[in-house]
């Protein structure tokens, strides 16, 4: 890998490209954690989605959790077309060259670090519940009888499965006499089951805006919107109320009143607006007057397919 010239601490100097990255899209439903939840098992719900994940000390979480992932992510779409079913393995040199592969500076070397050790011993659980009303006859080998092909049942299909991150990592500490620290050979052998949760169900997002974003609630919402604006029709804007906002990006404890709820509500708002005012103007968001929620309506997409001015990020390097 060669290094990106003039990088700067949170930006690339001169002339700035857009990268794409992409995000598992179960982690866009439902994300990592926001912080360090200082435990090993996190449960996030959304509407018919779980996500459970599970690690060794603790899972991981925060902002740089959420670019990690991004990269590790990105690795296992690009080897989708010449990996030919083999396992997706990523070798760094140093610990620097995945922060210059990650845009950040030597100082989140430890942060960066740590997310690595969290990741290589977390797994996660995602399940995925669907209820569609059918027609009985589609299961009439489990009933004694159908007396009307008409007749309908409710049926609920329930998706699961773990999915480890890492087969296996590697690194080697080297320290010097004078106290020089310095992290090097990291080797990554990514799960297959990862790998093809990768390849099947994720968002390309345009990473330079995403790693930008310092908020990690801001990181949620704006790979959320890229992601949700796919699927909006023209005609047919989306209304979220306040409370699902909440639950989705900033649920609040247990027991807790209504004046937390608000509170969280201001901030997931004032977050929306910073990113159409600084990273996603063509986003076609309105505010409710009375705070019930906001409308989203479809929006001119951050990355469309084959659009040459974005790069991939890892074929800068």
């Amino acid at each position: 890998m060669s290094e990106i010239e003039g990088l700067f601490p949170e930006e690339i100097n001169n002339e700035e490209k857009q990268l794409r990255s992409y995000i598992p899209s179960p982690f866009i439903v439902a994300s990592l954690p926001l912080r360090d939840v200082k435990k090993n098992v996190f449960e996030r719900k959304y509407n018919n989605i779980t996500l459970r994940l599970t690690g060794g000390l603790k899972v991981p979480f925060g902002k740089y959790g959420r670019l990690l992932l991004s990269i590790l992510t990105t690795h296992a779409v690009l080897a989708k077309n010449d990996s030919d079913g083999k396992p997706v393995t990523l070798y760094y040199k140093s610990l620097q060259s995945l922060l210059t592969e990650l845009q950040l500076p030597k100082q989140r070397g430890k942060d960066i670090k740590e997310q690595l050790e969290c990741f290589a011993n977390a797994s996660f659980i995602f399940e995925e519940r669907k209820t569609k009303t059918v027609q009985k006859v589609l299961f009439k080998e489990f009933y004694d009888e159908v007396k009307d092909l008409a007749e309908t049942v409710k049926a609920t299909k329930v998706s699961t499965g773990m999915i480890p991150f890492f087969d296996a990592f590697q690194y080697i500490d080297l320290e010097s006499g004078s106290g020089d620290k310095k992290s090097v050979g990291i080797t990554i052998l990514l799960s297959d089951k990862f790998t093809k949760l990768s390849q099947t169900h994720s968002v390309p997002i345009d990473y330079s805006v995403y790693k930008k974003i310092s908020s990690v609630v801001g990181k949620d919402l704006y790979a959320w919107f890229v992601y949700r604006n796919n699927s909006l029709n023209v005609d047919e804007p989306l209304f979220i109320p306040r409370a699902l906002l909440v639950d989705q990006f900033m649920p609040v404890r247990e027991g807790a009143d209504e004046a937390q709820e608000r509170v969280n509500y201001d901030y997931i708002k004032g977050q929306i607006e910073n990113i159409k005012k600084n990273y996603y103007p063509d986003l076609n968001v309105s505010f409710a007057a009375d705070n019930s929620g906001i409308t989203f309506a479809k929006s001119k997409p951050v990355i469309t397919e084959g659009e040459n001015r974005y790069i991939l990020v890892s074929s800068t390097l």
